[in-house]
C-alpha cells in the first residue's frame, strides 16, 4: 500500500522529536515513525503515572530553577513543575498500532442496507471495550465518507455507562469523542446520524463500489513513558472497519 511506503520514507528521514514538535501533530500514517504491536505498549501504560510519583518522592533527581520552586503553591505543585520540565526534555516517537482491536475492541451496529435519498435518519450503536489490565484514556475518530453525517454536539448521544466503574465518554463533534475505561470494562453509546441527499436521487453522492464503511482509529491520550529507554510515545492506530452499508439508488 502507498501509505506504507510513505511511512517508511518518513521514518528513514525522521529527526528526533520532542513534546514541542508533536503536541499539535495530526496523528496518522504520514507523521508516524513506525508500526508496532500494542503488546509492546502495554507494559508502559502506567509509565507516566509512575514517573509522576517518582518525581514527587525524589525531587532532587529532577532539578528546577529556584524561581519556579519559590512560586509553587505546595510540594505537589512543585513536583508537577519538575515532572513537566523533565518530560519536555525527552525524545518522542509517534507509532501506528496495527492490532488495536485485540486490546481496545470497538464494534458498531447500523443498518446494513440503504436506499440513498429514501432514508434520512439512522442510529449507530458504538461499543468500546478495554481488554487491558490497566485503565485507558483515548480519543476515537469515526469516519464514514460523504453520505453519513455525524452529530455536531453531544446533545443527542444516548449513553449506556456504568458510573460506578468510573467509565467516561465525551462526544466532541463530527464523529470524534474521548473516553476513559478502567481495566476490563466497556461502554456503549447510540449516535444519531443523518444520511445526505443531493436532491438528484444521490447521483452526485454515488459511491463507486455501492458500499460505504464505518471506520475508526484510536489515539491514546497524552504520552506513554518507557522508563527503560527514557523516551515518550504518541500512539495512534491504523484505521479499522467495523461495519459496512450496502447502497442502492432510486
Amino acid at each position: 500500500m502507498m501509505w506504507f511506503f510513505i511511512l517508511h520514507t518518513q521514518s528513514t528521514l525522521a529527526q528526533e522529536k520532542t513534546i514541542y514538535d508533536v503536541q499539535d501533530l495530526k496523528l496518522n500514517e504520514t507523521t508516524a515513525d513506525g508500526i508496532i504491536s500494542f503488546q509492546k505498549i502495554v507494559p508502559h501504560l502506567t509509565g507516566v503515572a509512575k514517573l509522576r510519583k517518582h518525581v514527587l518522592d525524589n525531587p532532587t533527581l529532577y532539578p528546577m530553577e529556584q524561581k519556579a520552586i519559590e512560586t509553587s503553591r505546595d510540594k505537589k505543585h512543585e513536583a508537577h513543575k519538575r515532572w513537566e520540565r523533565y518530560m519536555r526534555k525527552l525524545p518522542v516517537q509517534v507509532y501506528l498500532v496495527d492490532d488495536i482491536q485485540n486490546y481496545i475492541t470497538v464494534t458498531t451496529k447500523i443498518s446494513q442496507q440503504l436506499t440513498v435519498c429514501e432514508k434520512f435518519n439512522d442510529e449507530l450503536t458504538l461499543s468500546i471495550e478495554n481488554k487491558n489490565e490497566y485503565p485507558v484514556s483515548a480519543e476515537i475518530e469515526l469516519e464514514a465518507g460523504k453520505i453519513i453525517n455525524f452529530p455536531k454536539s453531544n446533545d443527542e448521544i444516548k449513553k449506556s455507562i456504568n458510573k460506578k466503574q468510573k467509565v467516561a465518554f465525551n462526544y466532541i463533534s463530527n464523529g470524534r469523542a474521548t473516553f476513559s475505561l478502567p481495566a476490563k470494562s466497556k461502554l456503549a453509546v447510540k449516535i444519531p446520524i443523518v444520511y445526505s441527499c443531493d436532491g438528484r436521487k444521490g447521483i452526485t453522492l454515488k459511491e463507486l463500489n455501492n458500499q460505504i464503511s464505518i471506520n475508526h482509529k484510536i489515539n491514546l491520550a497524552g504520552y506513554v513513558y518507557n522508563e527503560e529507554k527514557k523516551e515518550l510515545y504518541r500512539i495512534t492506530s491504523i484505521p479499522v472497519t467495523t461495519s459496512r452499508i450496502n447502497l442502492t439508488y432510486l
